[in-house]
Parts: structure tokens; sequence; C-alpha cells
């Protein structure tokens, strides 16, 4: 009898130890950051209008201000593209813009989690100038591809200031440049 009350008593233990386990990890997944250990070296900047991504490729977060990488950055906007499951961040710092194209990743969590795709970053002289991310399309054969570009905001129908442009190739997950004046940029 007393061996049966032993057993019992260690099964009680053991699932309750499990279901304890479970609800930890859970907890770990679903809040801040994951970071994989085998990339926790730092690579050198290879100059100023570049941030290196090595440390950021295979982390999962839930607010991109939340990687050690981006503290201290301030969210400006950010949107899910198309029907897909990639979205555009824009954030910045001072006078560094960067431009992050991530992949949302759905979980059993109400929110989801993204991780890193692509990113591209901008250092400009006046901190202060204000500089807005906009959807454009090409001026000549405009088709469906996913055009965005960093403008000086101006009270206009059409932006003139145009500063970069961007390709956002889903295929790839790649940002690709483009000259400014083959799009238009509509202020909306």
């Amino acid at each position: 009898m007393k061996t049966i009350k032993s057993i019992i008593i260690l099964v009680l233990f053991l699932t309750f130890s499990c279901q304890q386990e479970k609800k930890s990890s859970e907890r770990n997944t679903d809040s801040k950051i994951e970071l994989d250990k085998n990339n926790s070296e730092t690579e050198p900047k290879s100059d100023n209008n570049s941030i290196s991504k090595k440390n950021s490729e295979n982390a999962v977060f839930r607010d991109i201000t939340e990687l050690e990488k981006y503290n201290g950055f301030k969210k400006i906007s950010g949107q899910v593209l198309g029907n897909s499951d990639k979205a555009l961040v824009y954030i910045q710092k001072d006078s560094l813009k960067v431009l992050i194209l991530e992949k949302i990743i759905k979980n059993s969590s109400p929110k989801p989690n993204y991780s890193i795709l692509d990113e591209v970053s901008l250092t400009f002289e006046n901190s202060d100038q204000y500089i807005a991310l906009t959807h454009c399309e090409l001026i000549e054969n405009p088709d469906n591809k996913i055009i965005f570009s960093l403008v000086e905001n101006e009270e206009v129908e059409y932006f003139d200031k145009i500063l970069k442009t961007w390709i956002i190739d889903l295929n790839e997950n790649k940002f690709k440049e483009i000259e400014t004046d083959k799009v238009k940029c509509l202020n909306e």
C-alpha cells in the first residue's frame, strides 16, 4: 500500500514539474528576445552607413527596439507587406535611419514574433531633419513591385525630395536599391 502511494506521489510530482518547465520555456519564447548563442560575437562596422546584421539575423523578438543592437532607437512606422508574412519597419536614433525587412513568426501567442531578413541603414548629417518612409511606384511601366523611399517631408502632392529608393524583393528577402528618379511617390 505504501508503495502504491509513493508511486502516485512520484507520478504527480513529475507531472507537475514537467508542466512548470513547459510554462517557463513558453514564457521565455513569448517574451522579448531569443538570440542564437553561436553568433554572440560582434562584427566590426564596414562603414558609417551600414550596420552589421550578423548578431541579429538569428534573433527572434516582439519589438525590434528590444534587441541590444537597436537599444535607444525609436520605431517610426511599420507595416505588413501585401498578403505576405513579411513586414517593413522604419526606426531611427538621432541621425541614423534604419529600414528592416522582418519575417512574421506566428506562434501560440496572440502576438506574433519577428526575425530580421534584411536591413539597410543611412546616416544623415542633420538629425533634426524629418525623413518619412513612403510607398512609391515606377514612373515607366508601373507594376505590382513593392517600392519604398525615404523622402524629405514636404507639403506637396508628389514628393520632390526623394533621398533613397528600394524595391523590396519578397522572394529573395532583400532590399534592392534603385535610382530615385525612376519613381514617383504620392504624399498620402
